[in-house]
Parts: structure tokens; C-alpha cells; sequence
């Protein structure tokens, strides 16, 4: 079986596990709370659609707007799916694949109007992916770190204000600092991705406990089992001992 066609069933499995999960709620409330975290999750998925062609038709406003309410969704999904202890790896999966989709879509119509500035952030973000998917093809199910979430907090703050000069027509070269720190978090959440990935998966080491009835009975078997293996070997020795014996007496009835 092909890595990539792995991770697909493993996908579809996490996300029939959820469906299950789904089905054993009976109450409303129950089902809501599970549903709300992953539905502002996949909203991320859908807002290029809308954001990209604003975008490109000039109307920087309405954009910035899409990506102010979209991008509060990231904030809310994971929040309110721990707060109502609904976490579920389907729900993780669907957060790193929205969140990439999410942050290709603010850069693509940036990249179009200043692409000298912007190539180097989408490169980056591009590599973060690369490595995370190069990690997940290989079983180590790759999880955000501290670095990862700063490095994505710096850039949306970086896209939103871009997005914003172009409404106030404000020079960017004077966001030239902002953006050199979001491509150096980037850089740096690389490093430590592909730095982490490479470390090899110690299996635990599996202890099996037992209290002391347990192993009194264990002990008490042990010694059955040496005592039959003794008389067994009684057994063979009398028994080899009579045969000895009988080709004695068959000699002799010879002579």
C-alpha cells in the first residue's frame, strides 16, 4: 500500500469514527457541539472563493473584511472543541488542511500585485506544508508547536495589515519589517518541523504489573510443572531401565 493512499483511508477512518461519534449523541446540544468546532474549521476551506476574486476585481475592502471574519474562526474552532471536550483527529486533520488552504488564499492575490515581497511567504509556506505532509506520509501524525502557532499568528496580523494598506493605499515598503519576522517565524517552524520529524519514535516499553496473589499463583504453577517434568523424567529413566533389562533376559534365552 502507497504512503499517500495510507494517509487517505486513515482520513476517512477519523472521519467515520467522528460520523459514529455523531450518531451515539441524542441530544441536541450534544451534536451541536461536536458539529460547531468542525463547521468553522471547514469555513476556512470555502473563504478563498470569495476572497480571491474580490481580490483581483480591486475591492481590497470587501476582501479584508472576508479574511477579518474567517480568520476569527481559527481563534474559536479549537477553543470551543476543547472547552466542550470534542477534540477528535479527524477535527485535527481538517484544521491543518483548512488552515493551509486559508493562508495560500490571503497570499495569492497579495502575491499578484506585489510579488517580489510576497514570493519568499509563500515559498515558506509551501516548505511548512511540504515537510508536514512528508511527515504524515511517514506515520508520525505531525502536531503544532508553540513555534508553528507563533509563527501563524504572525502571519495573519502580516497579511491583514497588508490587506489594509491596500484599502488606505498605504506604502508597503514601510511593512518591510513586519514581513522579514513573519518569514523568519516561518523559516524557524521549518527548521524545527523537519528537525522533529527526523527523530527516531522510541516504542514505550510495555511493563506489565502484578499484585501478590497474582504472582503466588504464577509461582505455584512454576512448581506444578517442574514437579511433572520430574516425574516424567522418573517415568523415562524406569522406563529405559525395564527395557535394559528385557534385552538381558532375551540374551540369555539365546545362549
Amino acid at each position: 500500500m502507497s504512503k499517500a493512499k495510507r494517509v487517505i483511508e486513515e482520513y476517512n477512518k477519523n472521519k467515520q469514527e467522528y460520523l459514529n461519534s455523531l450518531k451515539k449523541e441524542k441530544t441536541f446540544s450534544g451534536r451541536l457541539k461536536k458539529r460547531l468546532p468542525n463547521i468553522l474549521t471547514k469555513s476556512r476551506i470555502v473563504a478563498p472563493f470569495l476572497l480571491v476574486p474580490a481580490s483581483i476585481i480591486g475591492n481590497f475592502a470587501i476582501a479584508t473584511i472576508i479574511a477579518g471574519i474567517f480568520g476569527l474562526t481559527d481563534a474559536f474552532d479549537g477553543h470551543l472543541a476543547r472547552k466542550w471536550h470534542t477534540t477528535s483527529e479527524y477535527g485535527r486533520k481538517l484544521d491543518v488542511i483548512s488552515d493551509k488552504m486559508f493562508a495560500l488564499g490571503l497570499i495569492l492575490p497579495l502575491l499578484i500585485v506585489n510579488p517580489l515581497i510576497m514570493l519568499p511567504t509563500l515559498i515558506l509556506e509551501f516548505g511548512i506544508g511540504f515537510v508536514s505532509t512528508k511527515a504524515e506520509l511517514n506515520g508520525k501524525h505531525p502536531k503544532s508547536s508553540w513555534l508553528g502557532k507563533i509563527k501563524t499568528n504572525f502571519l495573519y496580523i502580516t497579511l491583514t495589515v497588508l490587506y489594509l494598506s491596500k484599502c488606505f493605499n498605504f506604502p508597503i515598503n514601510y511593512l518591510l519589517p513586519l514581513i522579514g519576522i513573519t518569514n523568519i517565524s516561518q523559516l524557524a517552524t521549518v527548521i524545527q518541523y523537519q528537525h522533529s520529524n527526523n527523530k527516531k519514535v522510541e516504542k514505550p516499553e510495555i511493563k506489565i504489573e502484578t499484585n501478590d496473589e497474582e504472582k503466588t499463583e504464577v509461582k505455584s504453577k512454576e512448581q506444578t510443572i517442574q514437579q511433572q517434568i520430574r516425574e516424567y523424567q522418573q517415568i523415562k529413566d524406569s522406563l529405559l531401565e525395564k527395557s535394559e533389562e528385557e534385552k538381558q533376559f532375551v540374551k540369555k534365552l539365546k545362549k
